[in-house]
C-alpha cells in the first residue's frame, strides 16, 4: 500500500517565470524565498510520486470536449509555455492507472487520457518542487476556469477518493500531493459561454486544439508587455489571507466555499482553489504551515499552504 506523507498547495502564475524575483526585496521574493524552502521539504520527504491537481489554461483541454476531472494515465506531456518543463514528463503510470480504477470505483467518472498535455497549470509548480524533473508525476486537471465547473464540495470528494485510491493502491510507495493554483486574481476569461468575449477567441476555445502552438507565442508577448510596463492586477489580499487562516484552523472548509464569494471577492482565477480541496483531502490531514504575498506585478495573490507527517522523512535525510 502506498502512503500520502504530504500536502503543499501553492499558487501558480506566469510572471514568476517572465518577471522573477531576484531577491527577496523584490515583488515575489518572499513568496519565492518561501517555495525554495518547500523544494528542500520535498527532497527531504523522497517521494517516489508526486500526484498533482491543477487546471488547464485553454491549452490541452477545450469545449469541444470539457470534463470536471481528467486523469493521466501513460503519457504526459508539458507544453512549455512561460518557460516551464516541455515534452515528456516522468508519470507515475502503474499509480496512476490503479487511482483511476479506485475513484471509479468510489462513484467518480473521471476522463482518462493516455496522452495528456499539461500547461503552467501543473508543469510550474512540479517544475519548482522537482527542478531535475526526475519525481514520476501524476496529473489530475480539475477544471476550474471553464463553467461548468464541479463545486468545491465536489473537488472535496473527489480528492478524498484519489487520497483512499493511492493508500489503496499495491505499489508500495511515498506520495506527495499538491494542489496548484490561485489565489485572489482576475484573468482573461477562458469560458466560451462568456457572451463578453469575442468570436475569435470564443472560437479558438471551442476549436483550438490544434491551434496552441501557433498561438502561444501571441498569447506570451501580450504577459511580456504587461510584464515591462507598469499595469498591475487586483489582488484582495484581505481575502486571500482571510481564507489561508481559516483553512489552516480547519482545512475541511475549503469544500465548503461558496461560489459566489470567491467570484466576487477572489476573482475567476479563484475558481482554482478547487485544486487545493482536492489535494487537502487526499491528504486527509490538517494544513500547519502558510505563507502568503500579495503580487500584483504577478497578477495574482501568491500563496502556500502545507502539511507533511514528520514521521515520514527519511532517517538519512534528516543526518
Amino acid at each position: 500500500m502506498a502512503s500520502v506523507i504530504a500536502c503543499i498547495n501553492l499558487s501558480h502564475s506566469p510572471f514568476w517565470n517572465i518577471a522573477p524575483a531576484p531577491v527577496p526585496s523584490t515583488p515575489g521574493g518572499h513568496f519565492t524565498a518561501a517555495v525554495d524552502e518547500l523544494r528542500h521539504l520535498a527532497a527531504s520527504l523522497a517521494p517516489d510520486a508526486v500526484v498533482v491537481f491543477g487546471p488547464d489554461h485553454a491549452r490541452g483541454l477545450f469545449y469541444d470536449l470539457m470534463p470536471p476531472f481528467t486523469i493521466g494515465v501513460e503519457r504526459v506531456q508539458g507544453i512549455g509555455d512561460y518557460d516551464t518543463p516541455s515534452g515528456d514528463l516522468p508519470v507515475a503510470v502503474r499509480l496512476a492507472g490503479q487511482v483511476f480504477t479506485g475513484v471509479t470505483r468510489r462513484g467518480f467518472d473521471p476522463a482518462i487520457s493516455l496522452d495528456l498535455r499539461i500547461d503552467h497549470g501543473l508543469t510550474q509548480v512540479y517544475g519548482k518542487l522537482f527542478p531535475h524533473l526526475d519525481v514520476p508525476l501524476l496529473p489530475i486537471v480539475i477544471n476550474s476556469g471553464c463553467p461548468p465547473l464541479p463545486s468545491f464540495s465536489r473537488a472535496w470528494a473527489f480528492g478524498a477518493a484519489v487520497g483512499a485510491a493511492i493508500r489503496d493502491s499495491d505499489t508500495d510507495g511515498r506520495v506527495l500531493v499538491v494542489g496548484s493554483g490561485g489565489l485572489s486574481h482576475w484573468p482573461n476569461s477562458t469560458s466560451a459561454l462568456d457572451p463578453s468575449i469575442t468570436d475569435e477567441w470564443r472560437d479558438f476555445l471551442i476549436r483550438g486544439r490544434d491551434r496552441v502552438t501557433a498561438l502561444e507565442p501571441a498569447r506570451r508577448e501580450r504577459l511580456e508587455q504587461i510584464a515591462a510596463g507598469e499595469a498591475t492586477g487586483y489582488v484582495n489580499a484581505d481575502w486571500d489571507l482571510d481564507v489561508l487562516t481559516r483553512m489552516t484552523t480547519d482545512a475541511r472548509i475549503l469544500g465548503e466555499l461558496d461560489v459566489e464569494d470567491v467570484e466576487r471577492a477572489g476573482g475567476p482565477g479563484a475558481h482554482e482553489l478547487r485544486t487545493w480541496a482536492a489535494a487537502t483531502a487526499a491528504w486527509g490531514g490538517p494544513l500547519e504551515y502558510s505563507c502568503y504575498e500579495a503580487v500584483p506585478e504577478w497578477i495574482t495573490g501568491m500563496g502556500i499552504s502545507a502539511s507533511h507527517d514528520p514521521a515520514s522523512v527519511p532517517v538519512d535525510a534528516t543526518a
